[in-house]
């Protein structure tokens, strides 16, 4: 009698429309939400999680509608005349929702993590422990359903969990209150330390069978009910004070917060050094695709003066590499940000360009200007007024770039050298030798000359076989 109801409940459970509904929406928010960067699997395993959280909430509800249905008008009367009694059916539920969520669960985090894994340059590990945690969560969402259903039973009130659950969700998205004895906790920067996902795992699952006990409870207090209660509550609170104990410390509640990375390996590409944490290797050819224009044009005797590509965290950088081409945790797939930030951070740095005005009017922001040309389209300068103005947030000025560099940190760079100044005479002339089929060669011979700080825009003109009529004029700097 038992086995038939629990496989009735699946049944029913399988074949409700609201459940697929929910999953596949939840799996194509995922997927394309993902698209805009390069996987890091680290990150993907959580954002896979989160997103089968909402798989999750769909479970809880239609577990929460089965456990309360002996209470729903005419069902007393109707189920009076069935052999099993309500501790029974409840039972059914309870073992059945909990392995119809972890399994919709199960299928939306693999999915993820297989179309990231298989998009190429997937970087970073999936850590099983939390992927796990997210079936473990549906579990725990499906016996939460059949508790509120058999103590509850209002329709409003597994909605109105959802809706609370929900809003902590994006409200406390990093644990700050509450801690890991939260169900989910969907912001991470792997800079921050490692997440103690065995024992959030085995805090969810105790948390799973505490919910089920308390849903049999309802029917009366019973030995094997109460042991198994008290038993996943022992098992609860120990497993989710050490999770939260060992959390990783969060930048801005930390004084002198330093991040907890490995050391880097550095890796020789193309005539340029890469160094990353290990892991992101595999994003090394994406960083050498964006810079090979600007590094091939760089002749044999000036090589020496490529710097070296270091992988940086988002929250803190050593002082002696800012003046370097940098790469960080998150990599966007928008040419227009991170790749053109470091097609102009190397194009600077091999014409030693200096910071403040003494750039405008130089040869060597025009080489820069024309490096970076090479490797993406020139925009025109950033208005005059603008280049001093503050970097962060989204609305940036004309001709910034928009970074975000993990954890919910990002900034603004003004122009595509890195935020080393130029004008629009600088852009102008950049196009016109761009439109040279004998540029590279004209630069290669006389590197040495245009890149000094000495040679002025009307000395290379020359070197460079462009007319002196029609000269853009320069702007005032401040």
């Amino acid at each position: 009698m038992r086995l038939s109801l629990v496989r009735l409940e699946t049944l029913r459970l399988l074949r409700n429309p609201i459940l697929w509904v929910v999953a596949p929406a939840s799996l194509t928010v995922g997927v394309a939400r993902g698209a805009a960067w390069l996987p890091d699997m680290t990150t993907v395993t959580i954002d896979a999680v989160t997103i089968s959280a909402s798989a999750g909430a769909a479970v809880l509800i239609v577990a929460a509608l089965a456990a309360g249905r002996d209470r729903r008008h005419g069902m007393p009367e109707t189920l009076a005349a069935l052999p099993g009694r309500a501790a029974v059916r409840t039972q059914a539920v309870v073992l059945s929702a909990p392995v119809v969520g972890a399994l919709i669960a199960s299928l939306i985090i693999c999915v993820r993590l297989v179309v990231a894994e298989s998009s190429g340059h997937a970087a970073g590990r999936i850590d099983p422990f939390e992927a796990l945690g997210g079936v473990a969560l549906a579990a725990l969402a499906a016996t939460t359903g059949a508790a509120l259903g058999r103590w509850i039973p209002t329709l409003i009130a597994a909605p109105a969990v959802v809706c609370a659950v929900a809003f902590g969700m994006l409200a406390n998205s990093r644990g700050e209150y509450g801690g890991w004895f939260l169900p989910v906790i969907p912001d991470h920067d792997p800079s921050w330390g490692t997440r103690l996902t065995r024992e959030h795992l085995l805090y969810l699952t105790a948390a799973a069978v505490l919910l089920a006990a308390l849903a049999l409870l309802r029917h009366g207090l019973r030995p094997v009910r109460a042991i198994a209660a008290l038993t996943a509550l022992a098992v609860a609170v120990p497993a989710g004070a050490a999770a939260t104990a060992g959390a990783p410390a969060l930048p801005w509640a930390t004084p002198h917060f330093v991040p907890r990375m490995p050391a880097q390996v550095c890796q020789a590409q193309e005539g340029v050094t890469y160094c990353v944490y290990p892991g992101y290797q595999p994003w090394i050819p994406v960083w050498a695709e964006a810079i090979r224009p600007v590094v091939a044009a760089v002749p044999e005797r000036a090589r020496n003066r490529i710097p070296p590509v270091r992988q940086i965290s988002g929250i803190y950088a050593p002082d002696d590499i800012l003046d370097q081409p940098r790469t960080w945790l998150v990599w966007s797939t928008d040419p227009t940000r991170h790749r053109a930030l470091l097609i102009g951070q190397m194009a600077a740095a091999v014409t030693g360009l200096g910071d403040g005005c003494d750039n405008l009017g130089r040869a060597r922001t025009v080489v820069a200007l024309w490096l970076a040309g090479r490797a993406e389209p020139l925009s025109d300068a950033p208005d005059p007024g603008t280049w001093n103005a503050p970097g962060g947030g989204d609305d940036l000025p004309r001709g910034w770039i928009h970074i975000e560099v993990g954890g919910g940190t990002s900034f603004g760079v003004p122009g595509q050298l890195g935020g080393k100044r130029y004008g629009t005479a600088e852009v102008e002339y950049a196009r016109r030798l761009l439109e040279r089929p004998d540029a590279a060669a004209r630069v290669k011979d006389h590197w040495d000359v245009l890149t000094s700080p000495e040679t002025t825009i009307g000395q290379a003109l020359p070197l460079l076989g462009l007319p002196e009529g029609s000269v853009p004029r320069g702007e005032r700097c401040e």
